[in-house]
């Protein structure tokens, strides 16, 4: 066997761990079985006397969508990893996925459960960058594909620039008088 079949094999053991690890979170989400805090003294306790690790894990908990959401996103990156078309489109998934979870668990487990997981996110951040490096020679092409010989169709004066931030900021009106009647219909 030589080093680039041994390589090759690596990123697709990586591949696998990756989708190991995605579907089954996802799948304790799409179940409602990750979050909340089974104790209920905790829950009996002052809210400024809770760990904010059982205060995060019981929003988590209370929010159907969230947890359907998060674990749908988790299981499509999981499952983009499998296929040899799609590993980039999983790759890049899992990543923000990932390093948004790295952020939770440094702010809300790390003070209850130490630093193992976080490093555990911290390893499969790794694995997914190792994937990604990889595949760079498809990633870069993709890159100069998507970012050459991007413009707007028209040319503008220098003055128009000047104005769009505030275009911007008028647009977010319009756009919540154009919204309004969908949230009636969630009131």
């Amino acid at each position: 066997m030589n080093k680039e079949k041994i390589l090759d094999f690596g990123v697709l053991a990586l591949r696998w761990y990756l989708v190991f690890y995605m579907i089954s979170y996802g799948w304790t989400k799409l179940t409602l079985s990750q979050f909340g805090v089974h104790d209920p003294s905790i829950i009996a306790q002052p809210l400024k006397d809770v760990n904010s690790f059982y205060v995060a894990w019981h929003l988590f908990q209370r929010s159907v969508f969230f947890n359907i959401a998060s674990g749908l996103l988790e299981i499509t990156g999981g499952f983009l990893l499998i296929f040899n078309r799609t590993v980039l489109l999983g790759a890049l998934l899992v990543l923000s996925i990932l390093v948004q979870i790295l952020i939770i668990d440094i702010s809300f487990t790390a003070v209850a459960q130490g630093a193992a997981l976080p490093i555990r996110i911290g390893g499969m951040i790794l694995a997914d960058l190792l994937i990604l490096y990889y595949y760079k020679d498809k990633i870069l092409m993709a890159w100069k594909s998507l970012t050459q010989n991007v413009s707007t169709k028209f040319k503008y004066k220098w003055w128009v620039f000047l104005l769009l931030p505030i275009i911007g900021f008028l647009l977010d009106f319009v756009i919540v008088i154009l919204t309004y009647p969908l949230r009636l219909l969630f009131n």
